[in-house]
C-alpha cells in the first residue's frame, strides 16, 4: 500500500482547508494510498517562502527521511504561488522520488503524462532563470557601453600611486611596502607595472 502526504493551505484566517482534505481522502481511499500525514498551513499565502510556511517545512523534511511515496494536493497553487518557488519545490521532491499528484489539475508524476506536465514545468523554471541571466548581462552591457565603472570602487588614488613608487625607489621590499599602504600584492604591481 503507497504511503502518502497529503498537504493543504489557505491563505486567510477566515478559509479552511477541510474541503480539500475531504476530496484528497476519498481520491486516496479509491486508489488504495495509505496516509500517513496531513500537513496544513492556515492563514498563510503561497507567496511565502519555505521558512515561513511550517507545515510544508515539515512535509519537506519529512519527504527526505521518506516517510511518504507520494505527495497530494487540491491544487497546484495550494504548494506555491510563484513558478520559480514552485519548481524549486517539485525539483526537490523529484530529486527524492517522491511523487506529486495535483487534483485540480488531473496532474499524477506517476503517469507518463503527468511525468511530461513536470517537465514542462521544469523547462519553463530554467527558460525563466535564463531570460533573467540575459536581462542581467545586457544591463551591465549597457553600463560599461554607457561608460559606467562596474565593480568596487577603486582606491588607488594618485597620492598612493607615488607612495608605492617612492618606497619602491628606497629599496622597501613588496611585502612591507603592502603592509605600511594597507595595499594587496596586485595593487603593488598593477603600480609598478603600469610605470
Amino acid at each position: 500500500m503507497k504511503k502518502v502526504a497529503i498537504y493543504a493551505r489557505v491563505s486567510t484566517d477566515k478559509q479552511s482547508t477541510e474541503n480539500q482534505i475531504l476530496a484528497l481522502k476519498e481520491i486516496a481511499e479509491r486508489s488504495g494510498y495509505n496516509i500517513v500525514q496531513i500537513y496544513e498551513d492556515k492563514g498563510i499565502s503561497g507567496s511565502k517562502g519555505r521558512e515561513d510556511r511550517p507545515a510544508l517545512n515539515q512535509m519537506m523534511k519529512d519527504a527526505t527521511h521518506r516517510k511518504f511515496e507520494l505527495l497530494m494536493c487540491w491544487d497546484i497553487s495550494r504548494l506555491g504561488r510563484s513558478v520559480t518557488h514552485l519548481i524549486e519545490i517539485m525539483n526537490e521532491l523529484n530529486a527524492i522520488k517522491i511523487d506529486m499528484f495535483f487534483s485540480q489539475q488531473s496532474i499524477d508524476t506517476q503517469t507518463s503524462s503527468g511525468r511530461m506536465i513536470f517537465g514542462i514545468f521544469s523547462s519553463l523554471a530554467s527558460f525563466e532563470r535564463e531570460m533573467i541571466r540575459e536581462r542581467v548581462v545586457a544591463g551591465l552591457d549597457r553600463a560599461k557601453k554607457n561608460g559606467i565603472k562596474l565593480g568596487r570602487p577603486s582606491s588607488l588614488n594618485d597620492g598612493l600611486k607615488q607612495a608605492v613608487l617612492i618606497l619602491k625607489d628606497k629599496g622597501v621590499g613588496v611585502r612591507e611596502t603592502c603592509r605600511k599602504l594597507s595595499i594587496g600584492c596586485a595593487t603593488y604591481y598593477k603600480v609598478v607595472g603600469n610605470v
